[in-house]
């Protein structure tokens, strides 16, 4: 199997955090060790050894409320589940045995206005409700999922997202405030530089404890406030971090005049959207609360849109790159099977592709070389390019399992009518 990359990845100051290699059980799993000493580190040493002596009682007290809240917060992202639909759960809106096999059309019935994108897994071999991905680092498809995190060593999901967006926020502020305090500390330090070492207000090796405090807190709050930040504008916008990719996505393709332009459809409104990432609840003091209680699966299988776009338009829309692969149990085409030479048929087939993808903007150079490698080996699978952002991220470094990804309700009727006969949809 051969991949070809579109575009080379833009240099970035600061390194992908969530890579594929990070998105190994085993390293997660250290991953999550480490940030529970860094918590224990930075909240504890500093309160110990610089902070305790010069706090006022309801700021030592308010200060390690944040902690807790922290704590709390990391514990559920870590052992709440993001949701998994129901395995008997079939899209309201089909009717598998009044479809039609030939286009995967099907009665529709009369409802509020929801999104209609409905998929099917061929991994869990069921249907993904809108806006689910399967994870292949967990193994199961995830309601609304936001991107597998390695860091709490599970997705981010429907039911675990509020937990996570807490974690950020209460992370970043108490990283902020400690920041401040370890920087009064260091003040004071400099006040008093002039004055003997025997009365200095600490010893050396408590200052290279404030040094290194200071440092690692300083790289904590300023990557987990952009972070946080970051996560809460997309939410206002009705945005998943996978759901950015796919937008980034559309946008260059819109703008290589290869798909005409979409809007995307779960847009509500910034308050809807706040409140629905938020158990749905409009107290605003409720979502700051660490033990708000947990969204249940059933709230995230169906999706209200903005209705700009048609009634039945999914989201993402469909990548043109993707190519269909003909299983072994799929019938060759009449034309062979009534006498022509097969070898001459995929030769052809294969110079035909190689002819198209020469024509195709935006591909030359090694790339060329490389489809024509992959041609001339005589593959019978060969990926279009996998698009990246500018981060050179894919849907692989979100946790997807982008090989199942894009399997439309049509397809599934093919198969039906086939007689189990695949077409496998690649990206």
């Amino acid at each position: 199997m051969q991949t070809l990359n579109s575009q080379s990845p833009k240099k970035t100051f600061f390194p992908r955090l969530c890579s594929t290699t990070m998105l190994d059980p085993s390293l997660s799993r250290l991953a999550v060790v480490g940030v529970v000493l860094l918590i224990a580190f930075l909240a504890y040493t500093s309160q110990y050894f610089l902070l305790y002596p010069h706090l006022s009682e309801p700021e030592y007290v308010l200060f390690n409320i944040c902690v807790a809240c922290i704590w709390i917060t990391y514990a559920r992202s870590i052992f709440t589940s993001p949701g998994s639909p129901p395995s008997a759960w079939t899209p309201t809106d089909i009717d598998l045995d009044n479809a039609d096999a030939e286009d995967g059309s099907a009665r529709e019935e009369t409802r509020s206005p929801v999104s209609r994108g409905a998929k099917w897994c061929r991994k869990c071999n069921a249907y993904k409700p809108p806006r689910c991905h399967h994870c292949k680092t967990c193994g199961v498809c995830v309601v609304r999922m936001d991107h597998h995190c390695p860091w709490t060593n599970n997705c981010v999901g429907w039911r675990n997202f509020p937990h996570f967006l807490k974690f950020l926020g209460y992370s970043a502020f108490t990283c902020c405030w400690l920041f401040c305090l370890l920087v009064e500390r260091g003040w004071e330090v400099w006040v008093q530089r002039d004055l003997p070492s025997y009365m200095s207000p600490h010893t050396f090796p408590v200052l290279c404890l404030l040094a290194v405090l200071f440092l690692t807190d300083l790289l904590l709050a300023f990557s987990l406030s952009l972070l946080f930040i970051r996560t809460l504008w997309s939410t206002g916008e009705g945005y998943t971090t996978i759901e950015t990719w796919e937008q980034d996505r559309h946008d260059a393709l819109v703008r290589q005049n290869r798909v005409r332009q979409q809007l995307f459809p779960y847009d509500i409104g910034i308050w809807d959207n706040l409140c629905s990432a938020f158990c749905g609840s409009s107290n605003i003091l409720g979502w700051f609360w660490p033990f708000s209680r947990t969204k249940e699966v059933g709230g995230g299988l169906e999706w209200e849109v903005n209705g700009y776009e048609i009634v039945g338009t999914t989201w993402p829309p469909v990548d043109p790159d993707k190519g269909v692969w003909m299983g072994p149990n799929t019938p060759m085409p009449v034309a062979v099977k009534n006498g022509g030479d097969s070898g001459d048929w995929a030769e052809g087939v294969r110079r035909r592709q190689k002819e198209d993808m020469e024509r195709r903007e935006g591909i030359s150079g090694p790339q060329d070389a490389a489809m024509t490698s992959a041609m001339s080996s005589g593959s019978s699978r060969v990926i279009a390019p996998k698009w990246m952002n500018e981060e050179g991220e894919t849907l692989a470094d979100y946790g997807v399992d982008d090989d199942d990804e894009d399997m439309p309700l049509a397809e599934l009727m093919r198969r039906r009518a086939g007689g189990g006969e695949e077409q496998h949809i690649l990206n």
